[in-house]
């Protein structure tokens, strides 16, 4: 793995240039970050947008990938995997931001994203990556209810703060009650999550979907990998 590492981020310095490790994929977001540091009236949300599409610019994979971990600019969090470079806005930077300077509803925004990411911006703390590429779920992991609760309370209470990142959040995490195969744990831990789930949301769009799928497993016919492996 460290060898493979060093693989790539040497890859990257010998031959890149500066400018094509971001620096015009970033020039927005820093620009747009130092404005509202400064109280010029930009908003947090405009500051994470550009963030998210500089993370977006400045994640590759290969020796073709844009930039060495070394270069990310601040606020930003990476994941270095085997042969890839995720890059994702740091939740912790963005919620000190917000308590300095943003408004209460940016507050409840990214300290609800803080309990949903690691500091990588990239990895979601239900989950376990696997590859570069691929994740498994932990179905019976202790705060899936209450992110769950708290992201549909977000977002029937400020319909349009952040809405596509809510909107994401929302659907991922009905996504994996309602269709993710690759569990993390064994058959008893996925069937303990999915009846929280139940029991907690009996009225979520996702029920029927969650409910069918928690039979299949109970008669053996689910097609649940347990303990998933890489891909």
């Amino acid at each position: 793995m460290r060898a493979r590492v060093a693989w790539l981020v040497g890859a990257l310095l010998a031959g890149l240039t500066g400018a094509a490790w971001g620096e015009d994929a970033d020039r927005d977001y820093l620009r747009t970050l130092e404005r509202f540091e400064q109280g010029r009236g930009v908003s947090l949300e405009r500051v994470f947008d550009a963030g998210r599409a500089a993370a977006r610019e400045l994640s590759g994979a290969g020796p073709g990938a844009r930039m060495p971990a070394s270069e990310v600019p601040r606020g930003l969090g990476i994941r270095l995997g085997e042969e890839s470079l995720l890059v994702g806005p740091d939740p912790r930077f963005f919620l000190d931001l917000a308590r300095r300077r943003g408004t209460a509803v940016d507050e409840a925004f990214f300290t609800l994203l803080r309990d949903t990411y690691h500091a990588d911006g990239v990895t979601r703390r239900y989950t376990v990556p696997r590859s570069d590429v691929s994740v498994c779920h932990v179905f019976d992991h202790p705060d899936l209810e209450s992110l769950y609760r708290n992201w549909t309370r977000f977002w029937a209470t400020h319909p349009r703060a952040y809405s596509d990142v809510v909107d994401r959040e929302v659907k991922a995490l009905e996504d994996m009650v309602a269709q993710s195969t690759c569990a993390c744990g064994d058959r008893e831990s996925v069937e303990a999550g999915l009846e929280r789930f139940l029991k907690s949301f009996p009225r979520s769009p996702v029920e029927r979907q969650v409910r069918a799928r928690l039979e299949r497993l109970r008669a053996g016919t689910s097609d649940f990998r347990f303990r998933c492996p890489t891909g």
